[in-house]
């Protein structure tokens, strides 16, 4: 039994017939039957009933079905982690990062520092949980999460940099000649802020409800080009980080930052999932990033 011969019998099942199934794998039809019938004759057992209404599977075809789709998934999965060690013992390191930690972290200063020593840092900027996801599924080598991990007995983790949450408003909100407010400012306010894919999102929920205070979003968006008109225009105060200051947003001269009261934490940890691959290349980088720590505030 050959991994080719069950990728067919499971795409004839996908499919639901042996026409549809040779058409999506380049194989003519006759070509198609004879694999699923030599692959019956193997095994020793019939794999479908053939009727005048097409081909329906066996109770031993449902379960070689189940057991061939594990094998071929696990077959899938390995051949994935072995490019991606291949990739970085050929100097590709890939690294997925919460939205924003490239304006937190000197990245683009680190990814040029490598490329003499031949490293290649690919890094790819996502909302803060599906960049956790990407290193849990073991697609990338290293993350940078904003926020401890969802599910840390998985992971190695280091936090790198912390900052606290702020809010911005325009110049002409109200709010703008406080020095600092209260989650409790926000009641009867529209807030403007990411949503339940980032991490600044669930910190903000969760004391607004430690306090009895249920929020109104005006924007529940990454969109950060939305978020600065909203702000701007006075529609609603927006939920960010200081190091704005010093973003692309921070072009607008018509907006200022307050601290929250509260501890509203928005930190940056480096984290790698445990028992993944890394070249000596990649355990550098990581304890490059590790020694970050003393930028820690």
């Amino acid at each position: 039994m050959e991994l080719r011969q069950m990728e067919y019998f499971i795409a004839v099942c996908d499919y639901g017939g042996v026409t549809l199934a040779a058409e999506a794998l380049f194989l003519t039809p006759q070509a198609l039957s004879k694999s699923i019938r030599k692959l019956e004759e193997e095994l020793g057992c019939p794999l479908f009933v053939r009727g005048k209404n097409g081909l329906t599977l066996t109770p031993f075809g449902e379960k070689a079905l189940e057991e061939m789709r594990r094998l071929v998934g696990e077959y899938q999965n390995v051949k994935q982690r072995l490019r991606q060690v291949a990739a970085q013992e050929n100097g590709l390191i890939r690294l997925s990062c919460g939205h924003g930690v490239p304006n937190a972290l000197p990245l683009d200063a680190l990814r040029t520092e490598l490329l003499p020593g031949g490293i290649t840092l690919d890094v790819v900027e996502l909302p803060d949980l599906l960049a956790e996801e990407m290193v849990q599924r073991e697609m990338v080598d290293l993350g940078l999460s904003v926020g401890l991990p969802q599910f840390p007995a998985l992971f190695q983790y280091t936090l790198l940099r912390r900052f606290r949450l702020c809010a911005v408003v325009s110049k002409r909100h109200p709010f703008a000649a406080r020095r600092s407010l209260s989650v409790r400012d926000l009641a009867g306010e529209k807030v403007v802020a990411k949503n339940a894919y980032f991490s600044s999102y669930h910190t903000l929920e969760e004391e607004a409800q430690r306090q009895g205070i249920t929020l109104t979003y005006a924007l529940q968006s990454p969109d950060e080009i939305r978020w600065l008109r909203l702000v701007e225009s006075g529609e609603g105060v927006g939920i960010g980080v200081p190091f704005m200051d010093n973003s692309k947003l921070s072009s607008s001269q018509n907006i200022v930052s307050l601290p929250f009261e509260e501890e509203l934490p928005w930190e940056v940890y480096l984290i790698t999932r445990k028992g993944h691959y890394l070249s000596p290349a990649a355990q550098a980088l990581v304890a490059q990033l590790r020694s970050w720590q003393a930028l820690s505030s």
